[in-house]
C-alpha cells in the first residue's frame, strides 16, 4: 500500500465518518460527500457495545464520543406485570448510552484530525467504472469507493442497476426518539426496556440531567402513532411513566423501521457499509456498534499489497456472518414484540425469560460472541 491510495466516500454519518479516519489512518487520502449543508445527526440516544467501544477507541473518537455519556453495567426488559423477563449484566467498560450527536461530532473531529476532507453540498448519484458520481455529473475515482449513505443509499442503487440483488424489508414498526430533560423520580436505573402489547419504551440515561427516551409501535396503532403523543393513551399502557409522556415535546416524526439485506456487499472496488449494506431494526445496540467495527475491519483489510477487489472480498467473507446474526436477532425480537397475537402475551414474557437464560443471546447486547462462532465479534 502507498500514500497515494485514495478513497471517495459516500455519507458523512456514523458508517462514512469512520471509515474514513480508519483509512486516513492507514495512509490513504479520503474525501467524505456530504449532501446536507453540514454534518449532523438527527436522532436521540444510542447503546454503543463492546465492539463499538473498541472501534471508536481505535478510532481515536471514544472520549468525545462518550463525553456526555453514561456507563451502564446492567439492562432489563420488564413485561407489562412488571416482572423482568431478561437482565443483563454488562462486565467491565464495555457498555455505554450516549446521544448521536455527540457520537457523529467526535466522529467528524477525528476524521478532520487524520486530515479526512469533508465535502458538504455535495449529493452522490451513484457509483460507476471506480468512481464516485455526484448529481452534477462530476466523476471522483478513487481506488477505493465505499457507499456509506444509508438506508435510501444512491451508491447501493446504482449497482442495483447494475444487477445487484438487494431487499428492503418494512418490519411494519415505526419508532419515535427525544432527549428530554431528567427529573427527580424517572426510573432511569441503568438502561429499562419495558413491554406492552406490541408496544415498547426505553429510556436511555445521559449526562447532564437528560435522558434519551425511544417508543415502538406497529404500523397499524393509529392512536399509538398520533402527534403530539396521547399521553392518556401510552399512559394506560405504561403507567409509571406518565411524568415522562407529559415532558415529549408535541413535534416529532414516527420514523419507519426498515431492513436492508444485499446479495453482496462488493462489486469490484466499490463497498456498500453501515445501513446501505444491512440497515437493521435498532433493538439490539448494534445497528451503529456494526457499523464502527465493519469500518475499522474494512480499512485493515484493505491496509495491505493484496488488490482492492480481493482485499474487499476476503473483508465480506470474514464479516458478514456476525452482521447477519444481530441483523437476523434485531427483525425476531421486532416481531417478539410487535407482532405478537394478544392472547399470547404471557407466553411471549416466558419465552423471552428463557432466551435470557442463555449467556450467548445476553451477551448479543454488548456485540460479542463468546462461544467464538460468529466472525467478527472480538477486539478490533
Amino acid at each position: 500500500m502507498t500514500a497515494t491510495q485514495h478513497a471517495e466516500v459516500a455519507g458523512a454519518g456514523i458508517a462514512g465518518l469512520a471509515v474514513a479516519t480508519a483509512l486516513a489512518q492507514r495512509g490513504w487520502t479520503v474525501r467524505v460527500h456530504e449532501r446536507f449543508p453540514e454534518v449532523r445527526e438527527i436522532g436521540a440516544g444510542i447503546a454503543l457495545g463492546r465492539n463499538g467501544v473498541e472501534a471508536l477507541t481505535a478510532l481515536g473518537a471514544f472520549d468525545d464520543a462518550v463525553a456526555d455519556g453514561h456507563a451502564i453495567s446492567r439492562w432489563t426488559i420488564i413485561d407489562q406485570w412488571g416482572r423482568t423477563v431478561q437482565r443483563g449484566d454488562v462486565q467491565g467498560p464495555y457498555m455505554y448510552t450516549v446521544s448521536r450527536q455527540s457520537l457523529q461530532r467526535a466522529l467528524f473531529i477525528s476524521a478532520r484530525r487524520e486530515g479526512v476532507e469533508v465535502a458538504v453540498d455535495s449529493p452522490v448519484a451513484g457509483a460507476a467504472d471506480g468512481a464516485l458520481v455526484l448529481e452534477d455529473g462530476s466523476r471522483h475515482p478513487g481506488e477505493l469507493i465505499v457507499g456509506a449513505d444509508g438506508v435510501g443509499s444512491r451508491v447501493r442503487r446504482s449497482l442495483q442497476d447494475r444487477g445487484l440483488r438487494s431487499r428492503r424489508i418494512d418490519l411494519d414498526v415505526a419508532s419515535l426518539r427525544y432527549v428530554i430533560p431528567r427529573v427527580p423520580g424517572d426510573p432511569v436505573t441503568d438502561m429499562p426496556e419495558w413491554l406492552h402489547g406490541n408496544r415498547r419504551v426505553g429510556l436511555l440515561p445521559l449526562a447532564g440531567d437528560r435522558i434519551a427516551m425511544y417508543m415502538y409501535c406497529p404500523g397499524g396503532d393509529t392512536r399509538g402513532r398520533t402527534l403530539p403523543i396521547d399521553v392518556d393513551d401510552w399512559s394506560a399502557c405504561f403507567p409509571h411513566l406518565r411524568g415522562v409522556f407529559e415532558r415529549l415535546p408535541r413535534e416529532g416524526a414516527w420514523l419507519p423501521v426498515v431492513e436492508t439485506r444485499n446479495r453482496s456487499w462488493v462489486e469490484g472496488s466499490t463497498v456498500l457499509i453501515g445501513d446501505a449494506a444491512y440497515a437493521m431494526a435498532p433493538n439490539l445496540g448494534q445497528g451503529g456498534c456494526t457499523a464502527l467495527h465493519s469500518a475499522v475491519t474494512l480499512a485493515a483489510a484493505v491496509a495491505g499489497s493484496e488488490p482492492a477487489v480481493q482485499a474487499l472480498q476476503r473483508w465480506e467473507l470474514g464479516e458478514r456472518p456476525y452482521v447477519d446474526y444481530v441483523q437476523t436477532w434485531s427483525r425476531r425480537y421486532s416481531r417478539m414484540v410487535s407482532q405478537w397475537p394478544g392472547w399470547g402475551v404471557r407466553l411471549r414474557s416466558v419465552t423471552f425469560a428463557a432466551l435470557g437464560r442463555s449467556a450467548r443471546l445476553n451477551r448479543r447486547f454488548a456485540g460479542v460472541d463468546l462461544d467464538g462462532a460468529v466472525a467478527g465479534a472480538g477486539p478490533t
